[in-house]
């Protein structure tokens, strides 16, 4: 159990850095200073994404239905963005936006590489 927590850990820092990276050859601003700060976000966006992720998705079900589901990427911004701010990161709305589907994605591709037994 204490492996796999660490290796969602691992991917999920790989998967920020890849999205920092990114997002500073676009012009985007999406910073963390120190870059250690970064260890503590995974954590502190899976916490978020816990708590007030299913919150916000609940009062905005109305608007999420309308839009085909396309307002859930709004969602998942604000709840980067908010974990960001907690950790001191710099950005705006839309780096947290590039940086949530970057971070989704490639989460989700490094996952199905790793693959836990």
């Amino acid at each position: 159990m204490l492996r796999r927590a660490i290796t969602h850990w691992v991917v999920g820092v790989i998967a920020v850095v890849i999205a920092v990276v990114l997002a500073k050859n676009l012009g985007l601003k999406l910073d963390w200073r120190p870059a250690w700060k970064i260890a503590i976000f995974v954590p502190v966006l899976a916490i978020a994404n816990s708590t007030v992720g299913p919150v916000l998705r609940m009062m905005s079900l109305p608007v999420t239905c309308l839009t085909l589901g396309l307002f859930g990427v709004v969602i998942n911004a604000l709840v980067f963005w908010l974990a960001g701010t907690i950790t001191g990161a710099e950005m705006n709305f839309l780096s947290a936006m590039f940086g949530s589907v970057v971070v989704g994605v490639v989460g989700a591709v490094l996952s199905t590489v790793i693959k836990e037994k």
